[in-house]
């Protein structure tokens, strides 16, 4: 008897440790043209089924966390509610090390996402590290597009709010 207690409880041990293990977090920092961080915006997870799993707000620093996703591929939208910003979509595959996604806002161009592998991306002061104007002159012309290729070490995730684009490709 004492041997199948042992049993089931090392098998209770493991499965849980291995939903653990499945599970990871999406973070980020929300930012305006400038690099001043903006509060109050609603980011929301939803499987590609189009299923909300998870929403959060920004906190003051621009900062927010969505804890205890299932690994894999989900839709993130970013909707700016009374910020005055536009708001964004971001496509990515979330693995077991988590996801950071910082974004980028604008009161005139559709919100643009940066992607990364963790959550251990440093995330002080403006997450992609230059102006605007240096921002669009190295994803491209028009804002709104996929936003292709890798800056200051970030994938690109997507930048585009409204349904008529394509969603962004996962990284």
């Amino acid at each position: 008897m004492r041997k199948l207690a042992v049993a089931a409880i090392t098998a209770l041990f493991v499965l849980a440790t291995a939903s653990l293990a499945l599970c990871a977090d999406i973070v980020g920092t929300v930012s305006d043209t400038q690099g001043n961080p903006v509060a109050g915006v609603q980011i929301a997870a939803q499987t590609v089924a189009g299923k909300v799993v998870a929403q959060v707000l920004t906190q003051a620093d621009g900062k927010y966390k969505i804890p205890g996703l299932d690994t894999g591929t989900y839709d993130c939208k970013l909707n700016p509610l009374k910020t005055g910003f536009k708001g964004g979509n971001a496509s990515a595959q979330l693995g077991s090390k988590g996801l950071t996604i910082n974004w980028k806002l604008s009161p005139t161009a559709p919100a643009i996402a940066l992607a990364g592998e963790g959550t251990e991306v440093a995330l002080a002061g403006d997450p992609f590290g230059m102006t605007w104007p240096e921002f669009v002159g190295v994803v491209g012309g028009t804002v709104g597009t996929v936003a292709a290729g890798v800056v200051g070490g970030y994938g690109a995730a997507g930048g585009f709010s409204d349904n008529s684009h394509a969603a962004s490709p996962a990284l």
